[in-house]
């Protein structure tokens, strides 16, 4: 499988996932569109974290669009290895850090390490998904987290963020729902519940 980046000084350029690797990618759409809402919020030059990281795309697409330097935390090993690959293969190893963890061990004890961080958990995992709130501690001032969730049955396109009060902005593409937070906790006054489309 190959996943291209989308844009900046890697566009064009594929990250390379074999099948042996089972994971599910996040839609090259969907990542524009989140690429494409936090150019309006993040200056170049930010540290990021890619966790549970699959094949590494977020990651390597913030390396593209700017980010000095990215983390990926990665439980599978062989999908590890491959980030580190890839990284290789592409000239970036030396903005890129793999670590082979479960993300609950990686962040234990650690706090305001990133500007940006993306979370993709398996959808079927629970206890990682109630662990999305934990990772805020590992935001710097203003940072974002953006979290990828499985969309709920019966969840309206309409998605509130009652009871979410460092949601900043929710976006729902098909059965995808991103959800953007930060350590600002004044915003909730301004949460924009959007529409990207049903791809």
């Amino acid at each position: 499988m190959k996943l291209r980046i989308i844009s900046g000084e890697l566009k064009g350029r594929y990250i390379i996932v074999p099948d042996s690797i089972g994971f599910r990618p996040t839609l090259e759409r969907t990542r524009e569109s989140v690429a494409e809402i936090l150019k309006k919020r993040l200056r170049c030059g930010v540290k990021a974290a890619d966790f549970c990281a699959g094949s590494g795309c977020f990651g390597f697409e913030m390396l593209s669009r700017g980010a000095v330097s990215v983390d990926f935390v990665e439980r599978d090993k062989a999908a590890a290895s491959q980030i580190n690959k890839n990284a290789e293969r592409i000239g970036v190893e030396e903005r890129i850090k793999v670590t082979q963890s479960d993300v609950r061990k990686f962040a234990d004890g650690k706090s305001s390490m990133y500007d940006l961080i993306f979370y993709d958990p398996p959808y079927a995992d629970t206890e990682l998904a109630g662990f999305a709130p934990k990772l805020l501690e590992l935001l710097r001032d203003g940072g974002i987290l953006v979290y990828e969730r499985q969309r709920r049955p019966g969840e309206k396109k309409t998605a509130l963020a009652d009871g979410k009060p460092n949601m900043f902005d929710i976006r729902i593409f098909a059965d995808t729902v991103i959800e953007f937070y930060t350590k600002e906790g004044n915003l909730t006054k301004n949460v924009c519940c959007a529409l990207s489309g049903d791809l």
